[in-house]
């Protein structure tokens, strides 16, 4: 396949040119190791400057009063740290540590109320492909407990208590209840029935660096975050290339937001176009 150069700085080939030298990369053993395997499943895949934004206030400098929706004193740190451990589930390498040969571009999309979905164009000699896997639940645990009569107040009175324990021996019985509890201490896994490749075309591949290039994605901080929002999607772009390596996390971004229509370029070409978009 020959081998084209677009005139989109941020996104040349490295075939235009392959590097003799690591590049921009900080190449961390403790972070991953040269081929992108993360340390362990507590793994920081992204640097740490992009936990912030421009307007953040640290500790020293907030006021003792203070509004809990004020960006000013937000950051990215949790999501990010969310970001990774499911990263880690898709057994995805590291991109932001060591320069892995191929310009990758991967969208990590996290979902309040569906599955987690990454999608990684990669590009190299061989050509381009876009590559889709999907979680069949969010990762992590979590513990559903049903209060236990023994925990009521000395002067609950007998029918009180009576209540309290045909209610707790109903739900520990209900087969529902015990696969909710089941299935939130199971570890999530990887769909392998819809994981797919698809070849992605020079003409798609240069679309979606027009939007990029639109978006001004490398000019756009990496975190911008939505203080007191507490439901919705996260959608985090990552793009790896020689000359550097660059990331923007967005909460539910606008439809008319040209980074979201940058992101749903690659659904567009994916096999999850039919998943629903918050």
């Amino acid at each position: 396949m020959r081998r084209v150069c677009f005139l989109f700085p941020f996104l040349l080939l490295a075939a235009c040119g392959s590097p003799t030298t690591p590049g921009p990369y900080p190449q961390n053993p403790a972070v991953s190791d040269a081929q992108g395997h993360p340390r362990d499943s507590m793994t920081f895949y992204f640097p740490a400057a992009d936990s912030l934004h421009d307007a953040y206030l640290p500790e020293e400098k907030r006021p003792s009063v203070r509004a809990n929706t004020d960006i000013r004193f937000a950051d990215c740190a949790y999501e990010l740290h969310s970001a990774s451990y499911a990263l880690t589930y898709f057994e995805a390498p590291v991109l932001s540590n060591y320069f892995l040969e191929a310009d990758i571009v991967r969208f990590l999309w996290r979902r309040s109320c569906h599955r987690p979905v990454l999608l990684t164009l990669h590009r190299d000699s061989a050509g381009t492909t876009l590559h889709t896997q999907i979680l069949d639940k969010s990762p992590g645990f979590s513990t559903l407990t049903v209060f236990h009569p023994d925990s009521l107040s000395p002067r609950a009175s007998d029918k009180a208590r009576r209540s309290a324990w045909k209610y707790y021996h109903e739900t520990m019985a209900d087969p529902r209840f015990q696969k909710q509890v089941a299935e939130g201490k199971r570890r999530a896994r990887q769909v392998k029935a819809e994981e797919t490749t698809v070849a992605v075309s020079p003409e798609q591949w240069q679309q979606f660096q027009r939007l990029l290039l639109a978006s001004r994605f490398q000019q756009l901080a990496a975190c911008q975050p939505r203080p007191g929002m507490l439901d919705g999607a996260e959608w985090l772009l990552e793009a790896h290339r020689a000359n550097g390596y660059h990331m923007v996390l967005r909460q539910s971004p606008d439809e008319q937001d040209v980074f979201r229509q940058a992101c749903e370029y690659l659904i567009e070409l994916s096999s999850v176009r039919g998943e629903e978009r918050y």
